[in-house]
């Protein structure tokens, strides 16, 4: 990757892992369900789950995409319903279990694993992160890395600050109902944003 490159790269990582999208409405709504310390493991599986989309951009795997038309739609329907069926968990939850041993495996580190490689929007960040900032000259296995690197460097905190995020909102609210209906906005919000993000990719 050349060096001139790396500082353009950052601030596109923080900027696109900073806006809000599917991933970053999910990690509010878990850290307001279970603090930022229990909502941990799940962001962490969340940034780790990039590092897969990563991978797969990086070996050309996308190229399928291009290549088998009718495959895309289907994949779109089915990453959406999965996130879909995530916002659901969160926003029916019992919002008076907010560190319990049972809500924090229930939305644990496997569960956030699979929310990039389900999310059309880390699909965009990392085709086009490689198309933009990379070299062709240099070994994809090195490109992969330094990406992930990257990514960590500028796109973690900010998923960090999705979480903690909700944990501050939450925790000013004592009332379980009120709770409840916080759950539900954010679940809302997610539905709207995977919706928005998955009829674009049907109609390109």
């Amino acid at each position: 990757m050349p060096i001139e490159n790396i500082i353009p790269a950052l601030v596109f990582a923080a900027v696109m892992s900073g806006t809000p999208g599917p991933a970053n409405m999910i990690l509010m709504a878990t850290g307001a369900k279970l603090g930022f310390r229990g909502a941990f493991p799940f962001t962490m599986g969340v940034q780790s789950g990039f590092f897969l989309v990563l991978a797969v951009a990086a070996f050309g795997v996308t190229s399928l995409l291009k290549g088998v038309p009718g495959l895309a739609p289907i994949i779109t329907v089915i990453s959406s319903g999965y996130l879909l069926y995530l916002a659901w968990k969160i926003a029916r939850s019992d919002p008076g279990k907010l560190s319990g041993g049972e809500s924090v495996s229930a939305v644990g580190y496997l569960n956030g694993l699979i929310v990039h490689p389900m999310n059309p929007k880390a699909w965009l960040m990392a085709t086009t992160v490689f198309a933009q900032f990379t070299s062709q000259s240099s070994p994809v296995w090195e490109q992969w890395v330094v990406m992930c690197l990257i990514f960590i460097v500028g796109g973690f905190p900010t998923n960090c600050m999705w979480s903690w995020c909700g944990s501050r909102i939450i925790s000013a609210i004592q009332s379980p109902q009120k709770r409840l209906i916080i759950n539900g906005v954010l679940a809302v919000l997610t539905v709207a944003i995977v919706a928005y993000m998955g009829i674009g990719q049907m109609m390109a």
